[in-house]
C-alpha cells in the first residue's frame, strides 16, 4: 500500500511536560490542519529546525487527541512557520535549504520578507501606488528633515520588526517635535527643539537598519485608531482568495493595533457600516480586498521562494482612502480565530489545499 503524501509544519516545539509539546501561537492551529489533512487521507507532522535536520523521519502528530512523537514518511512539502527571524538567518536554516534543493522537498514562506524589501516590490507596481505610504530607508539627517518638511506625522520602523514592536512615533507641533514610542508609556513622550537633537536621540536608539514613513490620519472608532487585516492565502490551483478580514482597533492611547500591545479584534462590516453605511461599506470591503489580493500576488511572484500566506494590514483615512501599512509573511493565527462555531478555520484549509496543489503539481 503506497503511504500517504506526508506534509511537515516547521516551528518552534516547547516541552511542557514529559508528555506534552506546545507549539506555542500555533498549537491551535496545527490541530486544526492535521484534521484537515485526515479527511485528504494527507499524513501531517509537526517538527522544528534542528529536530528535522537530525532526522526528518521523525515528528509529532496528531493521534487520539494528542500529540505524539513517532515515525512519519518524508515530507513532500513543508510550511513553514518558523517565528524566529534570528533563526532563518541562521547555519542551521542554510543546512536546511541546502538539503531541500539536495532531496527536491518544497517548503513555503520561505522567509520573512522585511519592510523594505516588500515597499519595494509594491513600488514596481504603478497602480498600487496611490496605496503606498511614502517611505524610505532611515539614515540620514536630510532623510528626516525631508519627511518632516512634508508630513505632520511621520513613523520609523526597524526593517526586520514585528507585532508593533519598537516603532517611533514624530508629530511636528509648532516649533517642536515630539517623539512616541510603541515601547514607552505615554509619559515618556520626548519632545525635540530641533530636527539635530531629535535625529540623535533616535540614532541612540535605533540599532539595526529601520525606515521612515508618512504618517497616515486613519479613522477611528471612539477615537481609537483602526486598521484592517486580510489574510490571504493561496488555494488549491494556486490562486490567492483572502480567507479572513477583520478590524483591529488599537488600545486607547496607543498607536498600533498589534494584538500583542492590547488591540482588539471587531467585524470588518460592523465597523464600515458604522463610518459609511451598507452600501459605501460594501463597496470599500471589495476595494479592500482587491489591494489586498493585488499586494499578495505581486509579492507572490517577485520575492524569492514560494509562499502562500500574507496578512495585509490596511489602513482607510479621514478622507476615505486606504493605505497598505504593513504585510506580514507569517501572519498570526490570532486575528481570524474571531470566529465561533468554526471546526476547522478557511485559513488552515487553504493551507492544506496549496499543499495538495503543489505536490501534485511535482508529480
Amino acid at each position: 500500500m503506497n503511504h500517504p503524501h506526508s506534509i511537515a509544519v516547521m516551528t518552534e516545539i516547547a516541552q511542557t511536560t514529559d508528555l506534552h509539546v506546545s507549539f506555542g501561537s500555533i498549537h491551535e492551529f496545527c490541530k486544526e490542519l492535521a484534521e484537515y489533512s485526515k479527511q485528504h487521507h494527507l499524513t501531517l507532522y509537526v517538527t522544528s529546525l534542528p529536530m528535522y535536520l537530525e532526522n526528518e523521519k521523525i515528528g509529532y502528530q496528531w493521534i487520539n487527541g494528542e500529540w505524539t512523537k513517532t515515525e512519519v514518511p518524508p515530507a513532500k512539502v513543508i510550511y513553514n512557520r518558523i517565528h524566529s527571524r534570528k533563526a532563518e538567518y541562521s547555519r542551521l536554516f542554510e543546512r536546511l535549504i541546502r538539503k531541500l534543493e539536495d532531496e527536491h522537498v518544497l517548503m513555503f514562506n520561505h522567509r520573512f520578507l522585511h519592510k523594505w524589501e516588500v515597499h519595494e516590490h509594491l513600488l514596481n507596481h504603478a497602480h498600487l501606488h496611490p496605496y503606498l505610504p511614502k517611505t524610505e530607508l532611515f539614515a540620514h539627517k536630510q532623510t528626516l528633515d525631508h519627511f518632516l518638511e512634508q508630513f505632520p506625522v511621520i513613523f520609523i520602523k526597524p526593517v526586520h520588526g514585528s507585532q508593533g514592536r519598537h516603532i517611533f512615533r514624530i508629530e511636528k507641533t509648532g516649533n517642536d517635535f515630539l517623539l512616541d514610542s510603541s515601547i514607552l508609556t505615554k509619559e515618556m513622550v520626548r519632545q525635540y527643539a530641533s530636527t539635530s537633537s531629535l535625529f540623535a536621540a533616535l540614532k541612540e536608539r535605533i540599532k539595526s537598519a529601520a525606515i521612515i514613513q508618512q504618517g497616515i490620519a486613519i479613522q477611528t472608532m471612539d477615537g481609537r485608531p483602526v486598521d484592517f487585516r486580510l489574510s490571504c492565502h493561496r488555494i488549491y490551483g494556486g490562486e490567492w482568495r483572502v480567507t479572513s478580514a477583520v478590524a483591529r482597533i488599537a488600545q486607547q492611547e496607543q498607536f498600533v493595533s498589534n494584538l500583542a500591545r492590547g488591540g482588539e479584534i471587531v467585524s470588518i462590516d460592523t465597523v464600515l457600516r458604522q463610518w459609511y453605511g451598507r452600501n459605501k461599506a460594501f463597496w470599500l470591503k471589495t476595494l479592500l480586498k482587491e489591494i489586498a489580493l493585488e499586494t499578495a500576488s505581486i509579492l507572490a511572484s517577485e520575492a524569492d521562494g514560494l509562499y502562500g500566506e500574507f496578512g495585509i494590514d490596511i489602513a482607510i483615512d479621514r478622507e476615505n482612502k486606504p493605505w497598505i501599512i504593513e504585510v506580514n509573511t507569517k501572519p498570526s493565527k490570532q486575528t481570524d480565530a474571531a470566529m465561533p462555531n468554526v471546526l476547522i478555520r478557511p485559513s488552515a484549509k487553504a493551507i492544506i489545499d496549496y499543499c495538495l496543489f503543489l505536490i501534485e503539481q511535482k508529480e
